[in-house]
């Protein structure tokens, strides 16, 4: 019976590890270029819990923020600054 559990709970935990993959520093950067419109220069970027909090910057328009990317690559959270 033991024997038993141990499989099952090993094939679950390698059949869930491909599910999701992780995102990259790179393709954070890309998808908060991508979710603000013109020239948005990258200041910088944090990884903090699976999370990647990238701060930018677009000078045309006096504009800066943090936007945090989860690992599915969605933007969860956003702060915008004018000045």
């Amino acid at each position: 019976m033991k024997k038993r559990a141990f499989m099952l709970t090993s094939l679950l935990l390698i059949g869930c590890q491909g599910i999701e993959s992780d995102l990259t520093e790179e393709q954070a950067k890309a998808i908060v270029m991508e979710h603000h419109s013109g020239t948005v220069e990258i200041i910088s970027v944090t990884k903090e819990r699976n999370k990647y909090i990238v701060s930018w910057e677009k000078e045309d328009n006096c504009e800066w923020g943090k936007d945090t990317v989860n690992k599915k690559g969605e933007i969860e959270k956003e702060e915008t600054s004018i000045c």
